[in-house]
């Protein structure tokens, strides 16, 4: 998988299909959050922060997109 940020978020590439998946991510999650160092610990409060959100806003959607594609097989745990 190949993942990369585009102007409405990230565009992931799956070499198993090919496959594209596009995610309206905005510039909430940039393409360096896949690279294994980071938790959705830390993304959630990253984006509780940068965006002035509630922690249950910014939990309930960042769990909502890593839900998605690690039912698609983008990502794992």
């Amino acid at each position: 998988m190949q993942v990369r940020e585009e102007k409405f978020g990230l565009l992931f590439y799956d070499y198993r299909g090919p496959r594209l998946y596009f995610v309206p991510t905005k510039n909430l999650i940039g393409n360096d959050f896949f690279d294994g160092s980071h938790t959705a610990e830390g993304l959630i409060e990253s984006i509780r922060t940068r965006h002035r959100q509630s922690r249950q806003s910014s939990q309930q959607w960042v769990l909502q997109v890593l839900t998605m594609l690690e039912q698609k097989g983008l990502v794992h745990g």
